[in-house]
């Protein structure tokens, strides 16, 4: 029985971006999502990147085939990625996630890295092929939140693993079988990190077409705060079809001139074209105005000018001021000191890790988890490590807890009761009882610590 896919995909801005930072692949052997970070100007060409490499590798291949040529596709990705940055330092920082999957006629070759998502749906029941590389996942897996929470929490942003040039950033690989009748959905967290895996569940029942209108509906009325791409593929007996196309930023971009071809260039369209959407008013509002007579003109350069001259040198002092910080953080799933001060400008990062230390974040009780999440800052070098090594007997204190078998409580005596009869008085309606109890010790109070914790240590 021969098998294949039939599909529709859609990629879009969304409600409340400048630009489109995600990009999309499709053939009859290859449905793939990448979605790209790294600021405006960096992560269109990030997930650009991402999607010509997948789509230089794909072909004709079969089981483990699929998973070797996929992962070496996101390896040449992350290393492209790697020059990009060597070559212009204002892309640090950027990256893509991938998620989609290769297909031989009876499986599918499944790649994830990051938070986009692959799903299958059979017989009614929606199941996730993938699992998301992100903070807020581990909570959910560990039940500490659920997955509605997890679309509300304050780091649901925090994603542990992407392609962007770290050798030890890996994608997951795996072979699912597959059968006529199933329908996949794969998609970017513009669809599922605004809503849960039901509220998509009851939308995928239908044609292709009608369905894949309902979830952008659906993605537009929880807020469109994310660029939105989605593949629905339904699998079906007879041979290949279907067109090869890409979508998104890697249709935008011109890849052999990258930097470029960014979300800088993007803008400048936009001026001079500009197109009704939410972000029209913000690039009307920077657009020159003709005719500015010459003495507005001078009063403008007086005006801006000189107070930037003050402002560089005022930057200069207070960046100085930053390298003499110090805070401790989270660096994707461990403990680390930092010097600088994490908050950015103008998405450029005032910090970076100074010391790394292999303790999990996960194992710390979860008032200290939030605080590192905050970050924790220190007047020191010293300070922070003093801080680290607190946090290290913290978490393994919790490590400890956990693994402590349970302790058996020992029984408490019960009462001793005697009775011995008495001759009632003549005329008694009943026999009188004389109920002697054993007193029971009253245990000695231990004398407890009279300190009192900074925090609680729930693990």
């Amino acid at each position: 029985m021969t098998l294949a896919l039939r599909y529709v995909a859609h990629s879009e801005i969304g409600l409340v971006r400048k630009n489109n930072q995600d990009s999309a692949y499709v053939s009859p052997t290859m449905l793939m999502v990448a979605d790209g970070m790294g600021g405006a100007a960096a992560g269109d060409l990030a997930s650009a990147v991402a999607i010509r490499e997948l789509k230089a590798a794909d072909g004709s291949f079969t089981g483990e085939e699929m998973l070797d040529v996929v992962g070496e596709a996101i390896d040449r990705a992350g290393a492209v990625i790697s020059e990009l940055v060597d070559a212009d330092p204002s892309l640090d920082g950027m990256g893509s996630t991938v998620c989609g999957a290769m297909f031989d006629g009876t499986q599918l070759g499944v790649a994830n890295i990051g938070d986009s998502r692959a799903y299958l749906y059979r017989d009614g029941i929606l199941s996730r092929l993938t699992r998301d590389h992100s903070w807020v996942q581990t909570l959910v897996d560990e039940g500490r939140i659920t997955e509605a929470e997890a679309l509300e929490h304050p780091h649901r942003s925090l994603i542990l693993k992407v392609i962007n040039g770290q050798p030890h950033h890996q994608p997951d690989l795996k072979l699912v079988d597959v059968r006529p009748g199933d329908r996949l959905l794969i998609c970017s967290d513009g669809l599922c990190g605004m809503v849960t895996d039901n509220v998509i569940a009851a939308e995928l029942d239908g044609e292709r077409d009608a369905v894949l209108a309902a979830l952008i509906r659906l993605a537009h009325h929880e807020g469109g705060q994310d660029n939105i791409t989605i593949i629905l593929a339904d699998v079906v007996e007879g041979e290949a079809e279907g067109v090869t196309d890409v979508l998104g930023a890697a249709a935008d971009l011109d890849l052999d001139n990258p930097t470029e071809t960014t979300a800088r260039q993007a803008v400048v369209a936009a001026d001079t074209a500009p197109r009704p959407d939410p972000g029209a008013g913000e690039l009307v509002r920077y657009s020159p105005v003709a005719r500015r007579r010459a003495s507005t003109w001078v009063k403008v350069v007086l005006g801006v000018f000189i107070p930037l001259l003050a402002i560089g040198g005022a930057g200069t002092l207070w960046y100085s001021y930053t390298q003499g910080q110090y805070y401790l953080g989270a660096h994707e799933t461990t403990l680390a000191i930092f010097q600088g001060v994490p908050e950015p400008v103008f998405n450029l990062p005032l910090s970076h890790v100074v010391e790394q230390d292999a303790t999990r974040v996960v194992d710390l009780p979860p008032y200290y988890q939030e605080r590192v999440l905050e970050t924790m800052p220190a007047e020191s070098l010293d300070a922070a490590r003093s801080t680290l090594a607190t946090l290290k007997l913290k978490a393994a204190e919790c490590i400890r807890q956990r693994t402590m078998p349970q302790s058996t409580p020992t029984p408490t005596p019960s009462p001793t009761v005697s009775s011995s009869p008495t001759k009632a008085p003549t005329g008694s309606a009943s026999p009188s009882a004389n109920l002697t109890a054993s007193p029971t010790p009253t245990p000695t109070p231990t004398p407890s610590d009279t300190s009192t914790p900074a925090a609680p240590m729930e693990c």
